[in-house]
């Protein structure tokens, strides 16, 4: 992790302590998530200034959250400051800015108010002493962002593209858990028309995203995540299970 991002890890934990209702996701938490599993079998790394979540209870004003998130930001550093920079409302996250002592932007928070089960606690070493952060599990995490390959906003996340190939690392994904999480709250999976017709555009997608690690040429990521969907573009049902190579059929 970079220095921006070890402090955006240590106000995760100050919320742990707080004992904030929030669920981590995305790019932080995908990295402590690897880290914890020893999934780490692949050297790409995306470096973020965004840090995700949900907050898994409804009864809560901008006003109290905002107080929640500022708090830890400064028990961090008092010289950090917390701006509102969208209230959340239905289907719309809530957005801070954490701001240096001369206003300049480093790092965003957004939470959504999103209740779900689909968590789970993961150990990381905060002051030197253990310290469990709640994370969405990597089956969640490999839904949401299915969910979003499949759809025409894959070129506005080009991101998730990434962050499948990295998870396509992993071993042990059961494909019809994850399909049952990719329809869960009202979703349905797109038709992957975009990811798997306008490789081109895609390919100029990706190729503008910055900030990443031993970045992978598009063909190569390509070929891995579209085997690794393969599935969920054929609409498939059946009981498998990831290698970390292929899918396999699950022997009952």
């Amino acid at each position: 992790m970079n220095k921006m991002e070890k402090i955006m890890l240590e106000v995760m934990a100050e919320l742990a302590l707080a004992h904030a209702p929030i669920a981590f996701k995305g790019a932080m938490l995908l990295k402590l998530a690897l880290e914890e599993t020893s999934s780490n079998a692949v050297s790409v790394v995306r470096e973020t200034k965004d840090l995700d979540g949900d907050w898994l209870q409804t009864s809560v004003s901008m006003e109290q959250m905002k107080n929640i998130v500022e708090k830890a930001v400064q028990t961090v550093n008092p010289n950090l400051s917390v701006f509102v920079c969208r209230e959340f409302a239905e289907n719309k996250s809530a957005g801070f800015w954490i701001l240096n002592q001369d206003k300049e932007r480093l790092f965003s928070i957004d939470l959504g108010i999103r209740p779900h089960p689909f968590y789970q606690e993961y150990q990381i070493s905060y002051q030197d002493k253990p310290l469990f952060i709640r994370g969405a599990t990597l089956p969640k995490m490999l839904a949401d962002k299915v969910c979003a390959i499949s759809s025409h906003k894959v070129f506005r996340r080009a991101k998730d593209l990434v962050d499948v190939y990295i998870l396509s690392h992993c071993k042990g994904f059961d494909f019809l858990v994850v399909h049952r999480l990719a329809h869960g709250n009202g979703r349905t999976l797109g038709d992957f028309e975009e990811f798997c017709s306008r490789q081109d555009d895609l390919k100029h997608a990706y190729e503008k995203l910055a900030n990443i690690e031993n970045k992978p040429d598009f063909s190569v990521l390509y070929e891995r995540v579209n085997l690794f969907l393969k599935p969920f573009i054929r609409k498939e049902l059946r009981s498998r299970e990831w290698t970390g190579e292929a899918w396999q059929e699950k022997v009952s």
